[in-house]
């Protein structure tokens, strides 16, 4: 089965200049994890989801340190947040877009998807036009 046949044709994706409050609010409304980024002209340029917010918030030594418990406060994170919200998503965002084609089979989607540990994919077209997105469930769902 190829993409086209059951990839989300539902766009819902953001442009280089939405806030970081912004893309929180569609995210929670949408029930997305992630948001596909687009340029003027719909052409796929980023991606940017929850991991990456959560990420780009948390004080770089937590990752070092591997837990939140030697935080002095826990209000940091809290904190972080509220200092990216009125920022463009282009500063998170990931420009490294893994993506597939409409034609694609499900096979190598599934193979994707598994291999990035990703949950959903963008479907672009030939001049990079995000033309459709297919979560894990959407390809479990129509092979069943």
């Amino acid at each position: 089965m190829k993409a086209r046949e059951f990839m989300r044709r539902d766009l819902t994706s953001v442009e280089l200049d939405a806030t970081i409050a912004e893309v929180i609010y569609l995210m929670e409304q949408s029930g997305l994890s992630s948001l596909p980024v687009l340029d003027d002209e719909g052409v796929l340029v980023g991606v940017i989801s929850e991991k990456d917010l959560i990420r780009a918030a948390l004080p770089g030594y937590l990752e070092m340190l591997h837990s939140a418990s030697f935080l002095p406060s826990l209000n940091q994170l809290t904190r972080r947040l509220q200092e990216m919200a009125d920022h463009p998503v282009s500063e998170y965002m990931r420009s490294d877009v893994i993506f597939v084609r409409p034609d694609d089979e499900d096979l190598q989607i599934a193979d994707t998807l598994i291999r990035h540990e990703l949950k959903q994919i963008p479907v672009v077209d030939e001049q990079g036009h995000l033309v459709g997105v297919i979560r894990r469930i959407d390809l479990l769902y129509h092979l069943i």
